[in-house]
């Protein structure tokens, strides 16, 4: 809170506030406003204005009264987010299928979809994600706050642009100029790991996680329109000091195992035809699975996180992957202990990497922004998202400003 308060920008100063106020109700839906202004140590009066402005927003809503207090005093009323305000859409683009997901602000699923890519190319695949989004926003009736892709490879989040992604073919691809150019709604993108990362920090964020790991795995059909290899794909996502690590140069996510040579093909030096088999053959997959986790070793005994969360399909079965470590890759396991990290799976839901892709937007909504993230492309306040949910206040604002300066 002293962070926000040394600010001198008072824009910066109120849009920071209200994300803190934003942010409570979210992780603690029913808390009321004088909670609110203990917990933050805000003024009364400036927790009111901030309440009343997201009620006339239609961003809270007030509730049920609370217990009341002590002595016979007055009930406190509670507040909560207003889950009709806007839908986020998180996409997961594979190069053999596609995942999407519609959330509400809460980071309920309203809708969720998956299935092949169509046979074109890579403008006409958003074009055609973005035809769904918008036919599922009308059926449920709730405005489209923001459209947030997973994709990999290596992303420049902050300003949304898929800087290289092999599969695909792209480099240098303004996907945020591509989308905002032809649909009104912001517009992000982020690697499909640290999509993860944003899912995890997201769905504890009433936990103190501190420092953690997430991995995700897919199997891969072999798409020849890409060009993509068959086999599992994995991508690792960090989470630093609250933080989603992007790396210096935004290439965090991507992972060489120990076997990957200069001249490899992807990420291990594992043979093609191994790669393959590793989709269905035990012994493959096996062996994939001892040359990715025994590469994971320095890297856990360096970062010391508390926990390491596993994603996807390839993972699915705990006990037979616990197996085989602790048969053929003890150390992973060993190096867990050490530094007393917990193991957690979370390998049922195929929808992880586009709900984490839409969780991004919740975390950055109810975040108060880094100064340094103000004049990235990708930058809103509270003010950009309500007039994305009510876009002739956002006119009337404008013609307002016309007529004072002339």
């Amino acid at each position: 809170m002293g962070g926000v308060v040394r600010i001198n920008n008072n824009e910066f100063q109120k849009n920071a506030n209200t994300s803190l106020v934003a942010q409570l109700i979210w992780k603690t839906p029913g808390i009321s406003r004088v909670d609110i202004a203990r917990e933050l140590n805000l003024y009364r009066s400036t927790v009111t204005n901030i309440i009343s402005s997201l009620i006339d927003n239609e961003v809270v809503y007030e509730g049920e009264e609370g217990s009341g207090m002590s002595r016979g005093g007055r009930k406190p009323i509670t507040l909560h987010l207003n889950e009709r305000f806007g839908i986020v859409a998180g996409f997961d683009i594979q190069p053999s299928h596609y995942r999407l997901v519609l959330l509400d602000i809460t980071g309920r699923t309203l809708f969720e979809e998956q299935g092949k890519l169509p046979e074109v190319d890579f403008d006409s695949i958003i074009v055609f994600l973005m035809d769904i989004v918008l036919s599922e926003a009308q059926r449920i009736a709730l405005p489209l706050l923001a459209v947030v892709a997973g994709i990999p490879g290596i992303v420049e989040s902050e300003n949304g642009i898929i800087r290289y992604a092999e599969p695909f073919g792209l480099r240098n691809y303004d996907f945020h100029d591509f989308v905002s150019s032809r649909y009104d709604v912001l517009v992000f993108v982020e690697n499909d790991a640290n999509c993860t990362a944003w899912l995890d920090m997201t769905v504890n964020r009433n936990i103190n996680l501190g420092d953690f790991i997430c991995m995700i795995a897919d199997y891969h059909e072999g798409n020849y329109q890409f060009d993509d290899r068959a086999g599992i794909g994995v991508g690792i996502g960090l989470c630093l000091d609250g933080k989603v690590y992007h790396g210096s140069h935004h290439s965090s996510g991507e992972i060489c195992t120990l076997s990957w040579r200069g001249k490899s093909i992807g990420q291990t030096g594992l043979s093609e035809e191994l790669l393959i088999k590793s989709v269905n053959d035990e012994e493959a997959w096996a062996a994939f699975m001892v040359d990715l986790f025994s590469s994971l070793v320095p890297v856990v005994s360096v970062l010391d996180p508390r926990v390491f969360f596993i994603h996807g399909r390839p993972f699915s079965d705990e006990a037979k992957l616990r197996s085989l470590l602790a048969d053929r890759c003890p150390q992973f396991l060993d190096v867990l202990a050490k530094v007393g990290c917990k193991l957690y799976f979370d390998t049922q839901d195929a929808t992880v990497v586009a709900k984490g892709a839409a969780m991004m937007f919740l975390q950055k909504l109810f975040a108060v922004p880094e100064l340094s993230e103000i004049e990235s492309k990708t930058h809103f306040d509270w003010d950009d998202v309500v007039d994305q949910v009510f876009p002739a206040k956002k006119t009337y604002v404008k013609l307002q400003q016309e007529e004072a300066y002339g």
